[in-house]
């Protein structure tokens, strides 16, 4: 029946009742869609750090450490050093010590020195700096963070920002391997 017209008006409801079918098919779709993404795949976190192997006779004693702080000069008059952190390398021989004044506020310089195992390497800069942060240790680096105000500046919001990575040497010393920001 070409050319004839339909006035049925059970089809009229029919296509209609498609309509709100196909209406609520995307909805039930859409729903499942963002429910799936919602369980799917996720990126993993960073990976973990493996557990820690090295025994306390790997990095240096108290004796080794309590001496190499007191050869560090005082940063603060009146002060003496005091230590607030320690770390080592995941291959147990790159160590580090963190100091600060006794009497240290935020803005306090503080000092890192650097050990290979019970061996004094030092610390990597001459003056000692406020806002050192060593940041999660490699395999045989230690990163550092160091901060600094620049321009307007408020002590306790520094803009200056740069990270160097240190390492034992060929020649059993400490070495930087990126420039030493604001020294």
């Amino acid at each position: 029946m070409l050319g004839t017209r339909c006035d049925n008006p059970t089809g009229l409801l029919t296509a209609r009742k498609l309509r709100g079918v196909r209406h609520a098919m995307v909805a039930i779709l859409v729903a499942v869609g963002l429910i799936t993404a919602g369980c799917g795949w996720k990126p993993g976190g960073p990976a973990s750090a493996p557990p820690d192997s090295c025994a306390d006779s790997d990095g240096p004693s108290a004796d080794t450490v309590q001496h190499a702080i007191i050869a560090e000069p005082s940063a603060v008059p009146g002060s003496t050093w005091t230590e607030i952190g320690r770390g080592h390398t995941h291959d147990c021989r790159l160590y580090w010590v963190q100091i600060a004044p006794s009497s240290a506020t935020a803005v306090s310089p503080n000092q890192l020195l650097f050990f290979d195992h019970n061996t004094p390497l030092g610390s990597p800069t001459t003056n000692p700096k406020p806002y050192t942060t060593v940041l999660t240790p490699g395999e045989d680096t230690v990163t550092v963070q160091y901060q600094w105000q620049k321009g307007g500046d408020t002590p306790e919001r520094p803009t200056g920002i740069g990270t160097v990575r240190y390492q034992i040497g060929p020649d059993g010393k400490l070495k930087a391997l990126d420039p030493i920001p604001n020294q």
